[in-house]
């Protein structure tokens, strides 16, 4: 079995737990610090799978550059991001947010990304 990656942001804002990934799919936790906000991003190979767990989650989808719509996810809501869809993670709150994720598709170079820039929990 293998282990459970475990990354933090360099500012501790973020915490994802990966507990599968290779090309097909990747999956696990993101643990996002209170009044903190992640930067826009996609996944331009993989739909985005969202489950929120605990708090709450404002996930923020762009139409273009500058326009966006909000969805707040609260304990039990679902959310799909299509491939490629530029969004931001942010949580609004006091407390912590913690999402379940699978990415369906190749997220391989994000994940490269994410062992380079964030530090490795042990």
């Amino acid at each position: 079995m293998k282990k459970i990656e475990t990354y933090e942001s360099q500012d501790g804002g973020v915490r994802f737990y990966f507990s599968h990934s290779d090309e097909k799919f990747t999956t696990g936790v993101m643990v996002i610090r209170a009044n903190y906000e992640l930067p826009k991003h996609n996944r331009p190979l993989a739909v985005e799978n969202l489950v929120q767990i605990s708090g709450e989650c404002v996930m923020k989808l762009f139409s273009d550059e500058t326009n966006y719509t909000e969805h707040i996810l609260e304990v039990g809501d679902s959310l799909e991001i299509p491939r490629g869809k530029y969004h931001i993670h942010a949580n609004t709150t006091s407390i912590e947010s913690i999402t379940l994720f699978k990415a369906d598709g190749d997220i391989t170079a994000v994940m490269e990304n994410i062992r380079k820039d964030y530090k490795l929990i042990k």
